[in-house]
């Protein structure tokens, strides 16, 4: 049954020769040849075996059709020949068609011919599924007609079925394995892309109110936005965009995504590359959508503070600078201080000049009664030796700044710590470009992972989503990341995470721009693994993700919380509950390695 029909084709399984019911067949559908005068050439019998026996449907005096699919399945089965071969023999070649046995023999390989179902509807617009299964170890052939344009239905019946494949290999067990395959591209719709047209969401926006004094100005958003499809968006401002200018530390992964979204809103951006930054493999990490970027100007640290604020002016002309963020990890530093001397809106360098070290981050967070991370960090071995060999393995060995995981390791013995330790140490350069300067050596927290992403203004947070890693056991690896699933916003662990993740913010003084908090939930409760003060990395993939889920994302909001308070007091404290769609990142995993042909 499927589709809410009793009679959905799913395959024909061939049967082995002294099989029970091949005993019963044979005899039977024989007496039915004779009695029909079927005496040469090919026959087609179809048989139901009811309760009391066997019982014909119909006799077709040709071969079984199917356009000949099962040809090839028929040849691996009874090694070398099929129903067209001995029907040809039966007619041209006296001596082959007698050496054929009596019955066919017991089976040499592992196959069916399976009917494709489907459980979706529409316009054809790619046939991906078909490629993927063209692709299998047991692959043989596929006839389908649909294409490109083609109506695909519900399959219901025979004729509704979009296609036949053949399966067959050797090995059983690897046969069985691209069946269930097959089985669960259908269930999840991936046999076909269809034509459909995008629904339209709309973020949260701020009531348009009119300004007495100044000038009456048009700031006009951008119809790139998928949400904002329907038209411009128009809000009035005192001030004119296109002579406002935006300074971004380090634009790559996902803050080319929010230097994007300011050039949208007509404010000219001034690129700011970090010193160690300008030799990184990162600097050229920017999202295909976001390529080209036409920067104001490009600019590289200077030796010293006062030097890159006196560049940074120089740069800006005549233009008003009227925010300064970072773009990615490596900006942190630099940003904070930056907008703290240009004198914008900006976390500072206090309580902390450095909120990228994950050593002091802990400390400020313990020191404000949170839960945190057993640790100690260390430029020489000597000082954590003692506690790599005092505490219970598996303990984490990493870089006290970096991003991605980058130079993280579980470490299940004091060997392999120490010779972790020394590695980070003795790395030239991490994935930024930057040379690590300590390392932290911490206990291992047992739990669900959470990522959980706030957006701030004036010490106002909203939290713009949290997501939990999927992460199992595979190919002898533990905690292999198979995605990232969004959690609502009023589940009973995001309701014991925002507040934590909130007071750690306050404590870490990140008062302004976006933030990306790691949390493990351990029985005892969440701990923060580490506070990164940028925007959620990952070259920015999540966003047309959260834009569906929310109506909003976390580059939007980050944009606004620097340029747009109206808007910005106009979205929702946390996320929407429920979502207004479903959906998850998957990261692909691979169950195998070789040199990739297509």
């Amino acid at each position: 049954p499927a589709n809410g029909s009793a009679f959905v084709y799913y395959g024909c399984v061939p049967i082995q020769s002294d099989s029970e019911e091949a005993n019963i067949v044979i005899p039977y559908i024989r007496d039915v040849l004779d009695a029909l005068g079927v005496k040469n050439g090919a026959s087609h019998g179809e048989v139901m075996m009811t309760p009391d026996g066997p019982c014909l449907v119909e006799m077709n005096c040709r071969a079984n059709g199917g356009d000949g699919s099962w040809k090839p399945l028929a040849d691996a089965l009874t090694g070398g020949y099929s129903q067209i071969d001995a029907t040809a023999w039966s007619y041209v070649d006296e001596a082959r068609f007698s050496a054929l046995p009596d019955r066919h023999p017991i089976f040499k390989a592992h196959g069916r011919e399976v009917n494709l179902v489907s459980y979706s509807e529409g316009t054809v617009k790619t046939t991906p599924g078909f490629d993927v299964m063209r692709q299998l170890p047991s692959f043989v052939y596929l006839e389908s007609g649909v294409k490109a344009g083609s109506n695909v239905n519900y399959t219901i019946d025979l004729i509704t079925t979009p296609g036949t494949i053949i399966l067959m290999h050797k090995d059983e067990s690897i046969f069985n394995r691209d069946l269930a395959f097959v089985r669960y591209l259908e269930e999840i719709n991936g046999l076909f892309m269809y034509e459909s047209k995008p629904e339209t969401l709309t973020r949260p926006k701020a009531e348009i109110g009119a300004f007495p004094e100044g000038p009456s100005l048009i700031r006009h958003m951008s119809n790139d936005r998928p949400e904002l499809r329907n038209g411009l968006v128009r809000r009035q401002t005192t001030v004119d965009a296109s002579n406002e200018v935006v300074v971004i530390v380090n634009p790559y992964t996902t803050g080319a995504w929010i230097a994007k979204e300011v050039m949208n809103r007509t404010f000219k951006v001034i690129a700011l590359y970090t010193e160690d930054f300008q030799n990184s493999e990162m600097k050229d990490h920017i999202p295909l959508t976001c390529d080209g970027l036409n920067f104001h100007a490009v600019l590289t640290e200077s030796s010293t503070l006062a030097d890159t604020v006196s560049a940074v002016y120089k740069a800006a002309g005549s233009l008003r600078i009227v925010a300064c963020l970072t773009g990615g990890e490596s900006g942190v530093i630099l940003a904070d201080a930056l907008s703290e001397r240009l004198d914008v809106r900006s976390n500072g360098t206090a309580p902390i000049s450095n909120r990228r070290d994950k050593k002091i981050q802990q400390d400020v967070i313990k020191n404000a009664g949170l839960r945190s991370i057993k640790q100690v960090s260390g430029v020489a071995f000597e000082e954590v030796e003692q506690f790599l060999k005092s505490e219970e393995y598996p303990l984490v060995v990493k870089p006290s700044q970096s991003a991605d995981n980058h130079g993280v390791r579980l470490c299940h013995n004091f060997e392999e710590a120490k010779n972790h330790f020394h590695h980070l140490l003795n790395v030239t350069s991490n994935v930024n470009g930057e040379v690590c300067k300590a390392v932290i050596c911490q206990e291992f927290l047992k739990g669900k992972e959470y990522l959980i992403d706030h957006v701030s203004r004036d010490s106002v947070h909203k939290t713009v989503m949290i997501w939990m890693y999927d992460k199992r056991n595979v190919n002898g690896a533990s905690n292999v990341y198979f995605g990232t699933v969004p959690v609502d916003s009023k589940s009973q662990d995001a309701k014991i995470l925002i507040p934590y993740v909130r007071t750690a913010l306050k404590a870490l003084g990140i008062k302004n721009g976006p933030s990306h908090c790691k949390v493990i939930m351990t029985p005892s409760g969440p701990c923060m693994i580490e506070m990164n003060s940028r925007s959620h990395g990952n070259d920015g993939i999540w966003k047309p993700l959260c834009n569906s889920l929310c109506g909003y994302s976390q580059v939007e909001a980050s944009v606004d919380s620097y340029l747009d308070k109206q808007s910005f007091m106009a979205l929702p404290d946390v996320t929407p509950s429920p979502f207004k769609s479903f959906g998850q990142e998957v990261t692909l995993v691979s169950h195998c390695r070789g040199t990739v042909k297509s």
